[in-house]
């Protein structure tokens, strides 16, 4: 992650309202409007039961790495599909609120609650109860010693 990237942190709780749209964190909003993002993109996430948020400068890394596997491999094919082709520009109106698209919200298994979690510098959605057992399953796997917290990088700030 550089410098430049938005650093999505905290657990935000909001809901569906009526027409369908939910209110984005304002801090995530200030940690876009602090970089300058060219604005978010969700997708349905692969390895979980929630929606994936990116900035579209992140996407574009994505990309990027990508563009180093064999063009018509089987491996590079299904990460193209499972991300770019699922994916949704996410359009935040004046008063912070954004509309998540249904097929989204099915997969991840969302009906009215939502829980926003920052991830550094991506994001997830997801629906609170769900989140509730995930966060267990990640503070138990944490606390177990087991994982090993990737070392940084030499000359990195602290």
């Amino acid at each position: 992650m550089s410098l430049n990237t938005a650093l999505f942190l905290s657990t935000h709780f909001t809901r569906i309202d009526g027409k369908g749209r939910v209110s984005f964190p304002a801090p995530f909003r200030s940690a876009l409007g602090l970089r300058n993002s060219q604005g978010v993109v969700i997708f349905s996430s692969p390895a979980d039961s929630a929606i994936d948020g990116v900035t579209v400068e992140r996407m574009q890394q994505m990309a990027l790495a990508l563009e180093g596997m064999t063009l018509f491999s089987q491996e590079r094919a299904f990460y193209e599909t499972a991300i770019f082709a699922a994916a949704h520009d996410l359009q935040i109106d004046r008063e912070g609120r954004c509309s998540l698209p249904k097929v989204l919200l099915e997969k991840a298994g969302i009906d009215s609650d939502v829980a926003f979690i920052g991830r550094g510098a991506t994001f997830q959605i997801w629906d609170p109860a769900k989140l509730e057992r995930r966060t267990a399953e990640s503070v138990e796997a944490v606390k177990a010693g087991t994982l090993a917290f990737p070392t940084l990088p030499q000359g990195a700030l602290l």
